[in-house]
């Protein structure tokens, strides 16, 4: 590039000057903090499911239905449950007179009468 050169020169003196916008510095420090703002941070999986999944409305209210219902299930499950009204014969088959503990209480009972 030659300062000398006329055809430069001329150029140069037709230049006109690019003006900014009265808000230029304003919109460039606003789109550097969206930048900023942009970048993602490391969640831990705690927190995405508290906060991302169950402050969500719609999330929540799938969470309450699942845990009512395994309350609900489980607590009709176990009120409905068949109870035997006495011991089934097998659980007591080593209290018989042939093993060691029915003799032993055979002879506790004896002594006891």
């Amino acid at each position: 590039m030659n300062p000398e050169d006329k055809n430069l020169s001329k150029l140069l003196k037709q230049w006109r000057d690019v003006e900014p916008r009265a808000n230029f510095e304003a919109n460039v420090w606003r789109s550097i903090r969206l930048a900023q703002a942009e970048v993602p941070d490391r969640t831990s999986l705690l927190e995405l499911l508290l906060r991302r999944w169950l402050l969500q409305p719609a999330y929540a209210a799938v969470a309450a239905a699942v845990i009512v219902s395994a309350v609900i299930g489980t607590s009709v499950g176990v009120h409905t449950s068949i109870r035997p009204a006495t011991p089934a014969q097998g659980e007591l088959q080593f209290m018989s007179s042939g093993t060691l503990a029915g003799g032993y209480a055979r002879l506790g009972t004896e002594r006891a009468q």
